[in-house]
C-alpha cells in the first residue's frame, strides 16, 4: 500500500451561513421590544440606514408587568377585563413611526419606579450596628452572595480561605445578618431560615425549634402522628405548631421586593368581531426603515476601493434587515392564523376548550421547518379574549378521550385544578375519584396520569389535602 500526500478534487454541497442569513433566523426569536433595541442598534452602526414618517403621531404600545401576566396565568387565565386596545394593526406592515412615542415608551420603562435593593437594605442597616471595618467588609462579600431567594449556597471554608480571616468571624458576621430585615436572610436553605425565623420570633417555644430541625421532612407529609409521638406531644399540639410555622417566609429575599418591574408588550392581538378573528400584529410603534438616499447615490460614484466596498456591505446589510424585518412580521402573522384555525375552540369558549397540538402540525400546514415554528413562536406574547399567554402555551400533548380522539394536557390540568377547587374540603377527592369523573366527560385517563398532573400542579393527595385543610383559619 503506498502511503503519501495527494492533491484530489471532490465535490460536495453544504449549506453555508452567511452574516445576514444568520442575522434573519435571528430575528424570528425576537420579542417586539428586542427587536426594538436591535433596530435601534443597527441605526447607529450601519449609515445606510434611515427612518421614516417621524412626522406622525403614533400611540405609544400599552404595557403589561411581566409579574402580572403569570400570576394571570396561574389563577386559571382568567379574563382579563382591565385591557383596551383601541388600536387597529395594519397587516401590510407599519405605516409610520413617532420618535417621541418611542422615547416615552423607553423612558417609561427606565423609569419604572424602583426601590431600594436587598443589598442596599442591608448594608444600611449593617451601617447602623457596631462592628469592625473588617467586620464589615465581611458582611459586604456575604450579602452580595445573596441569591434571589435569600439564600447564601457558597461554601463559607472557601470565602474564609480568600478573605484570609478565621470562619467564625464570618459567622459570627452572618449571624448579624441573619437577624437583619427580612429576618432569616442569608441562611443557606428553607430549614435553616425557619429556624432562624423561629428563634427570634417564638424565642421560648423549644418544641417549634426541634420540630424545625428535625421533623420538617415529616411535616411536608403532614405526618402528624409520627411527629407527635417523636415530640412527645399531642396531635392538636403538632397542628398549632404548623400553624406558627406557616406565618413563618420559607424565602425571605421575596418579602423585600427592590427589583424593577419586567414588562410584556402582546406581539400580537387577537379581536373576535362577529364569527371572525382579526390578527393584529403589534409593531406599528417600530421605526420604520429604509434606505439613505445619499449614501446610496454614492454607490455610484468613483471612491476607493476600501470605501466603495463598505458602504457596498452597508448596504447590502440595510437591505437584508428591511427583508428579515418584514419577513418575521409575514411568518408570524401566519403562524398565529394557523394557531388560530387549530385553536379555535379556545379562542371562541376558553381554556377547557384548548386542544392538542404540535410544532409539527403548524409546520406541515404551512409547509415551513419546524425549526422556524419554534423560533417564531419563541418571546412572542399573545393577547386574547381570556388572557395574555406565551405563544408556546398553545402547543401541548395530549390523551385518549373516549369518543378516540384526543385532549389537551393543559385542559385536563384546568379541570383537575378547578375539580379539586370545588371539592368538599372535609372530603377531597381520590386521583380515582378524578378519574371517574374525568370518564364521565369522556376523557380516558389512568390514575396514574391523574397522580402525575396532580403533581405538576402541586396539588397534594387527598389525604393531606384533608389534612392540611385543619390549617386554614
Amino acid at each position: 500500500m503506498k502511503l503519501g500526500n495527494t492533491l484530489s478534487q471532490r465535490q460536495t454541497q453544504k449549506l453555508v451561513m452567511t452574516h445576514d442569513l444568520r442575522q434573519s433566523i435571528e430575528l424570528l426569536s425576537l420579542s417586539t421590544l428586542e427587536l426594538s433595541d436591535k433596530i435601534q442598534n443597527e441605526l447607529l452602526e450601519n449609515p445606510m440606514l434611515d427612518e421614516v414618517g417621524l412626522d406622525e403621531k403614533q400611540k405609544m404600545p400599552e404595557l403589561f408587568s411581566f409579574e402580572e401576566v403569570k400570576r394571570i396565568e396561574k389563577l386559571n387565565h382568567e379574563k382579563s377585563t382591565d385591557v383596551n386596545w383601541q388600536e387597529s394593526y395594519s397587516l401590510e406592515g407599519p405605516k409610520s413611526y413617532n420618535q417621541e412615542a418611542s422615547d416615552r415608551n423607553q423612558k417609561y420603562i427606565e423609569s419604572t419606579t424602583r426601590g431600594i435593593s436587598l443589598e442596599e437594605h442591608l448594608l444600611s442597616q449593617l451601617r447602623l450596628i457596631r462592628i469592625s471595618a473588617k467586620e464589615y467588609e465581611i458582611g459586604e462579600v456575604l450579602v452580595s452572595m445573596i441569591d434571589d431567594q435569600g439564600f447564601i449556597k457558597q461554601d463559607l471554608n472557601e470565602l474564609s480561605i480568600e478573605m484570609k480571616c478565621a470562619k467564625a468571624k464570618i459567622l459570627k458576621v452572618l449571624k448579624i445578618i441573619q437577624e437583619l430585615d427580612p429576618i432569616g436572610i442569608g441562611a443557606k436553605d428553607i430549614q435553616e431560615t425557619l429556624l432562624v425565623q423561629a428563634h427570634i420570633l417564638y424565642p421560648e417555644n423549644v418544641v417549634l425549634h426541634k420540630l424545625i430541625r428535625e421533623f420538617l421532612s415529616d411535616l411536608e407529609k403532614v405526618e402528624y402522628k409520627k411527629i407527635a409521638r417523636n415530640l412527645g406531644v399531642a396531635e392538636e399540639d403538632v397542628s398549632q405548631l404548623a400553624r406558627l410555622i406557616k406565618k413563618l417566609e420559607p424565602y425571605p429575599a421575596t418579602l423585600h421586593q427592590g427589583k424593577k418591574v419586567d414588562y410584556v408588550v402582546p406581539d400580537v392581538v387577537v379581536k373576535q368581531i362577529g364569527s371572525e378573528f382579526n390578527i393584529f400584529i403589534n409593531d406599528e410603534w417600530l421605526p420604520k426603515l429604509s434606505i439613505q438616499e445619499e449614501y446610496k447615490e454614492l454607490l455610484h460614484t468613483k471612491l476607493p476601493a476600501s470605501e466603495k466596498e463598505y458602504f457596498q456591505t452597508k448596504f447590502s446589510s440595510a437591505q437584508w434587515l428591511i427583508r428579515s424585518i418584514q419577513q418575521r412580521r409575514q411568518t408570524l402573522q401566519r403562524v398565529v392564523s394557523s394557531i388560530i384555525d387549530f385553536q379555535v375552540d379556545f379562542f371562541r369558549g376558553g381554556i377547557t376548550n384548548i386542544r392538542p397540538l404540535t410544532l409539527k402540525e403548524i409546520a406541515e400546514k404551512l409547509n415551513l421547518h419546524e425549526s422556524t415554528i419554534s423560533r417564531i413562536t419563541t418571546n412572542k406574547y399573545i393577547q386574547t379574549t381570556w388572557g395574555i399567554f406565551e405563544l408556546k402555551w398553545f402547543f401541548s400533548s395530549g390523551v385518549k378521550s373516549t369518543e378516540g380522539g384526543k385532549e389537551s394536557s393543559k385542559k385536563i390540568h384546568e379541570i383537575i385544578r378547578n375539580l379539586v377547587k370545588e371539592e368538599d374540603e372535609l372530603n377531597p377527592l381520590s386521583d380515582q375519584d378524578i378519574v371517574d369523573l374525568m370518564e364521565k366527560k369522556g376523557i380516558e385517563i389512568a390514575r396514574r396520569t391523574v397522580a402525575k398532573y396532580r403533581k405538576v400542579l402541586r396539588i397534594l393527595p387527598s389525604n393531606q389535602r384533608k389534612r392540611i385543610s385543619s390549617l386554614k383559619g
